[in-house]
């Protein structure tokens, strides 16, 4: 923005136009109708005790008298008095003759002829009443008859101030149109200054600015001073009281306390130095120390002091003025305009007291005029400031406003972030449960909550990566879009879809149309997703709860269609609510409770099944097996309490607990010389946790050296899903002299290229493989399986041999060892310690 489109440009043209048609108006009224008479030469002369009296004066040489170079011109600022004597020009008709200046302590007039004989006399000044002037004007005017020579004026002044003696001639008829024309330019002035300080009065009342009050003050001390000078006080306020001049001796004093105390108020902003407004308040500290030190000071020295304040206070203003319109002050431009008026018409009014300027009614209305355009000046700098001050709290205003809305901006953004699953786009599971809220207080709700599972997701993520299965993501929820605004068409608030987790959504389905909108969503998801041209099978199961029917708050059935989702994802349909899922996961959570509890209070034992080598006919292994035995539950199988376990992953707490006691036992029995390894059961989950397989790679480099490495085993199901980091953990296992046996080899869906890349120890043939082949009489499969892990070179184990014949059918296909009920069942370790001491005594025996 240029700086001709500006606010401060348009009002600095606006006011200076208002500041030319009031110079008009004022020029207009000022300018004389007729030119006075001239006075001829003034001569002073120096009052002595010799020449106080008018007798004495007479008789003193005429070399004596001075000429005064102009009859305004003054003889200083002194308190001394002085004779003033003129030759007055004959005249036909009555004249009169008029002293500006009324500002007079005492004044003596004598008019004398020729011949030296007074023919009038009058004692005038302001410390004579105002009742006894010759004429009740503003100035000192007294009437001259017609003569038809030439007359003397003598005039004794005496003045605490500058002695001038302003003189002038007219006819009574211009006397009077120039008094008129005096009072009503001092009226117009006076009502101008008035006018302006009530305005500023009333904006203080309205905005409480100090400025404004300030402003007024020092206006107000400003025109009653003109007033006094002009002699309206002094004629209309108290014209029985002579030399009553409070006005004069305060009002310079008042102004600079008033002034100062201005720009201190208007200029307090950051943007204005502090070196800048010291000056004044040092001047307004000083002006109110002259008001009270006035009592002892007197008239004189208060009135002299007082003007001195004033124009020290007015020169450092325009310095200041200066300064800040250097510095593109926003208020500068008004405030210098108001300081150069107002200086210009001081200097107009000294160079025509001084003589430079002619004394007619614009010259003496100068200083009139100087201190109107100023007051107008500053007070358009004022509103002007007002109007900066006002854009300023617009401008605070709209910026909090601004912020406010960025602020509920960025806390819609995070809620809506906060309600939606950032890969699906769809509202998560806090959307879900809001809304179950907002059902719950609604009236009549009825609705299907469908809860969606996709089971082979995790192997998904696995295989292919968390890339591709963000693809997968994005393209099941498109599925569901597509699918919820084919039926958004017939129901005005359903479906709604919200994202649980990153492989389960629930669907809320208005209950009138339920079986075809949901068999129509089985149809779509159930059809095989294509991902970057792979067609993948998500295995998803769904369940399904029915509000109010099945519950009676609507925020319940998201738990009720977790429980069901769990029978449902064993079961890999659809299942809807039924009450017995939420009592069979109430026992569950009952069950993981006190699993918590056993494991803290150390009520698990550990069982254990001994392996026996068919080469050496002997015991070299064990396998260990966790049992519970719960006081008031009884024996609690491990297929019961070890899948809950992996599902809230407590695992990692059963198989820290399942290694400590393992290495106990391996220490206790080396120490009894018995050196066997023992195998233990770990779970895939467990191959994740990194902090876990570091505590195990600690605790078996802490053992003894003399006992036999440590043996984890891992079933065939548990390699399938294996992914990245698990495999590279079994292979830090493996370098830390930690063997690795796959367990119930022969159920799962093992490649065989999956096997030989695996660094692996051990295999274990399931018995299910031992069953089929004597219930077939065909030992194919089980001998190729016994040949597998020969070619893999690995110890081969076939568990699960109970009978005499499966022995002998295990000798013929030559596998490294055996276990099984055979040989013996599970037991503790006190009792298994006891079993092995009588075997290597009595050697192997049928159980």
């Amino acid at each position: 923005m240029t700086f001709q489109q500006s606010p401060l440009f348009k009002t600095l043209i606006v006011s200076t136009l208002c500041a030319l048609v009031l110079g008009a108006l004022v020029l207009f009224h000022l300018v004389p109708q007729q030119a006075l008479k001239p006075i001829n030469e003034l001569y002073y002369f120096p009052a002595t005790e010799q020449t106080s009296t008018l007798q004495q004066l007479l008789f003193q040489p005429a070399d004596q008298w001075q000429l005064l170079p102009d009859t305004t011109s003054s003889l200083g600022y002194q308190q001394s008095d002085f004779w003033y004597k003129t030759r007055l020009s004959a005249s036909s008709t009555t004249t009169a003759l008029s002293v500006l200046a009324p500002f007079i302590d005492r004044l003596e007039l004598y008019v004398l002829d020729n011949q030296l004989q007074v023919l009038q006399s009058h004692q005038l000044g302001d410390q004579q009443l105002y009742s006894l002037r010759p004429l009740p004007t503003l100035n000192f005017v007294i009437l001259l008859p017609a003569s038809s020579e030439d007359l003397w004026l003598y005039a004794k002044v005496s003045n605490q101030g500058a002695n001038m003696l302003p003189l002038q001639r007219s006819s009574t008829m211009e006397m009077e149109q120039q008094e008129h024309l005096a009072v009503f330019i001092h009226s117009l002035f006076s009502g101008i200054f008035l006018c302006l300080i009530a305005l500023s009065a009333g904006f203080y009342l309205i905005y409480r600015h100090s400025y404004f009050l300030a402003f007024s003050g020092m206006f107000l001390t400003l025109v009653l001073i003109q007033l006094e000078i002009n002699g309206l006080l002094f004629a209309y306020v108290w014209p029985q009281s002579p030399d009553y001049n409070v006005v004069i001796e305060y009002g310079a004093v008042f102004g600079s306390l008033f002034a100062s105390g201005f720009m201190l108020s208007f200029f307090r902003g950051a943007d204005t130095p502090k070196w800048l407004m010291w000056p004044f308040q040092l001047i307004a500290a000083f002006a109110v120390l002259l008001m009270l030190a006035s009592p002892w000071l007197g008239a004189y020295w208060l009135k002299k002091s007082g003007v001195e304040l004033t124009a020290l206070t007015g020169c450092l203003m325009l310095l200041a003025s200066f300064w800040l319109l250097h510095k593109r002050h926003a208020n500068a431009v008004f405030f210098a305009l108001a300081l150069l008026t107002m200086l210009t018409g001081i200097a107009v009014m000294i160079l025509r007291s001084k003589g430079y300027l002619p004394a007619v009614m614009l010259t003496n209305s100068a200083m009139e005029i100087g201190n109107a355009l100023s007051a107008l000046f500053f007070v358009f700098a004022m509103l002007q400031n007002l109007h900066l001050e006002k854009n300023k709290k617009i401008a605070f205003q709209q910026q909090i406003l601004d912020q406010q809305q960025h602020i509920q901006s960025m806390q819609h953004k995070a809620l809506q972030q906060a309600l939606t699953e950032h890969i699906s786009g769809l509202p998560n599971k806090t959307a879900l449960l809001n809304r179950l809220e907002q059902l719950d207080e609604q009236r009549d709700s009825n609705f299907y909550l469908v809860m969606i599972v996709h089971q082979r997701f995790r192997q998904i993520e696995r295989a292919l990566g968390v890339e591709e299965a963000n693809h997968t993501i994005t393209g099941c929820s498109k599925l569901l879009k597509r699918w919820g605004e084919q039926q958004r068409q017939t129901e005005a608030h359903y479906p709604s879809l919200f994202a649980l987790e990153r492989d389960s959504y629930a669907v809320l389905i208005a209950p009138t149309d339920f079986r075809s909108q949901f068999e129509q969503l089985r149809y779509q998801l159930d059809a095989l997703l294509m991902v970057d041209n792979l067609q993948l099978d998500l295995g998803t199961v769904y369940s399904s709860v029915h509000y109010p029917v099945d519950c009676a708050k609507a925020t319940d059935t998201l738990d009720l269609a977790l429980a069901a989702i769990e029978h449902a994802d064993r079961a890999g349909d659809y299942l809807p609510y039924e009450p017995l899922y939420l009592e069979q996961n109430l026992e569950h959570i009952h069950l993981l409770s006190e699993l918590n509890i056993a494991l803290q209070d150390d009520l698990l034992e550990l069982y254990v099944q001994p392996i026996l080598d068919m080469k050496q006919q002997k015991i070299h292994a064990a396998e260990l097996l966790i049992r519970w035995y719960h006081p008031k539950m009884g024996q609690i199988s491990p297929t019961d309490f070890i899948p809950l376990a992996e599902q809230t992953g407590m695992i990692s707490q059963v198989t820290e607990w399942v290694l400590n006691k393992t290495l106990l036992l391996q220490k206790q029995l080396a120490d009894t010389g018995a050196h066997l390894r023992l195998s233990m059961n770990i779970s895939p989950l467990d191959l994740r946790n990194t902090a876990l397989i570091s505590r195990v790679i600690e605790a078996v480099k802490s053992t003894s050296q003399s006992t036999v490495p440590l043996q984890l085993e891992l079933t065939e199901t548990a390699f399938v899903d294996l992914v990245k980091d698990s495999e590279q953990a079994l292979k830090l296992l493996e370098r830390s002299n930690i063997r690795i046996s796959l367990d119930d080899f022969g159920v799962g869906q093992s490649s065989l290229a999956r096997l030989q890349g695996l660094p692996l120890g051990e295999l274990k043939i399931d018995r299910d493989l031992l069953c089929q082949a004597i219930r077939l009489n065909d030992d194919t499969v089980l001998r190729y399986a016994v040949m597998l892990g020969r070619s893999l070179q690995l110890y081969t184990v076939i568990e699960g041999v109970e009978t005499v014949k499966e022995l002998e059918f295990v000798r013929r296909l030559g596998a490294d060892a055996v276990q099984g009920y055979l040989l013996a069942k599970p037991m503790p370790f006190a009792r298994f310690s006891q079993w092995l001491t009588d075997f290597e005594q009595q050697g192997f025996r049928l159980s």
